[in-house]
């Protein structure tokens, strides 16, 4: 007996993950109030009344629309092209064809190639394609039957666009990931969308799933995997940091945080307030932003007019730190002194800023970690393990 359960749950109870909690509500929630949507676009609609009804495919439709928005079956044209080519299809081997078993069978292979050749397929187009066969078997105008179908259509379209949307945490629809600008930075991934690509074009089927979310949600597990692997926090790359780390303040001339940094041989300084806690962060990379040489002036001289303190009251440049450094309201990204080095890996490699802040629960700053830190603590962490594997193997 438990031979065969184990063999029933293995081939006959679906191993998909189950929705979330909040998922599951908000899919209810949309449910509710896009069938109650749909009802009023069909009454409002100017159309006979046998052309309002409502289509028994359009409820698999609207499992779908409203539980799996995401889906690429649940997408607009996958939705559209769908039910009305197989309105037409289901219709015309209904009108056409002699009656017999054949006419829903037809119906159904018809509809399942023509969708899958125009990229369309719609589970519900399944139904659709029976409704309309037997409608036109019974008689019913051409006309009628066509445009209850795209009443049907439209309505479950304009319910699912305005409900999904409204929905905190959803949009709809799903759309293709924008294109990357050239001045954007885009970190080394370790699987691209190219690849999985490929990899999907290697499979003889079906996946439901778009190629990239199937690479985001690898890059995830990858992040996972990372964190879960590397269990180094940033603490302690921080352990042999001074009591009080470096940092510039709000009112620091710029000529002193130049050559404050230009000493400590960094890219990037914390900003702090009185008590330490982290306000900013000056880059050199912003001194850079400020330089603007002209024919009238070269590059040293941009600089040397930037760091100069101006005598007057007035002046048309940044005078401080403050004025010149990133914050909060430009994103500045702050790390917490037992947060793991995977999530500072993350910061540094989105390329907004070359280094992070750590602060303690106290959210005073405790130092600063760079690209230069994250390398030498891989590097430290793989000789570890080879060493470590050179003496199991002696």
């Amino acid at each position: 007996m438990t031979g065969l359960i184990d063999l029933l749950r293995r081939h006959l109870v679906s191993d998909a993950p189950p929705l979330t909690r909040t998922e599951r509500w908000r899919s209810t929630i949309a449910g509710f109030f896009g069938l109650l949507l749909f009802e009023g676009v069909l009454f409002v609609l100017p159309l006979a009344p046998d052309e309002k009804n409502l289509l028994a495919p359009l409820g698999a439709t609207s499992v779908i629309l409203f539980a799996l928005p995401h889906s690429p079956l649940a997408q607009p044209w996958s939705v559209i092209g769908g039910l009305l080519l197989a309105a037409l299809l289901g219709y015309g081997c209904g009108h056409w064809l002699p009656p017999g078993p054949w006419v829903v069978a037809t119906a159904l292979a018809a509809t399942i190639w023509v969708t899958a050749r125009t990229r369309c397929i719609h589970p519900p187009a399944g139904a659709m394609a029976l409704t309309m066969a037997m409608a036109a078997a019974h008689g019913t105008p051409f006309e009628a039957a066509m445009l209850a179908a795209m009443a049907n259509t439209l309505a479950i379209m304009v319910s699912v666009m305005v409900v999904n949307n409204a929905m905190p945490g959803r949009h709809y629809p799903q759309g293709a990931p924008p294109a990357v600008q050239l001045h954007d930075h885009v970190p080394p991934q370790a699987v691209a969308h190219g690849d999985i690509e490929a990899a999907l074009g290697e499979i003889d089927g079906f996946l439901d799933i778009r190629e990239d979310d199937l690479t985001d949600l690898y890059q995830r597990a990858l992040r996972h995997a990372f964190e879960r692997t590397h269990r180094l926090r940033c603490i302690d790359l921080l352990a042999q940091e001074a009591v009080a780390a470096p940092a510039l303040e709000f009112a620091t001339p710029l000529a002193d945080a130049w050559i404050t940094m230009r000493r400590l041989r960094v890219d990037a300084m914390p900003v702090v307030d009185r008590s330490r806690r982290v306000i900013g962060l000056l880059a050199l990379e912003d001194f850079l932003h400020r330089v603007t040489p002209d024919e009238h002036r070269t590059v040293g001289d941009a600089v040397r007019h930037l760091l100069g303190r101006t005598p007057h009251a007035h002046s048309d440049k940044p005078e401080v730190v403050g004025q010149m450094m990133r914050d909060v309201r430009d994103g500045l990204l702050v790390a917490h002194q037992n947060d793991r080095i995977a999530a500072v890996s993350q910061m540094l490699a989105s390329g907004r800023q070359p280094a992070v802040p750590v602060v303690n629960g106290a959210d005073r700053l405790v130092g600063t970690l760079g690209r230069a830190d994250l390398v030498a603590a891989l590097y430290n962490y793989v000789s570890l393990a080879d060493a470590m594997q050179a003496g199991e193997t002696d």
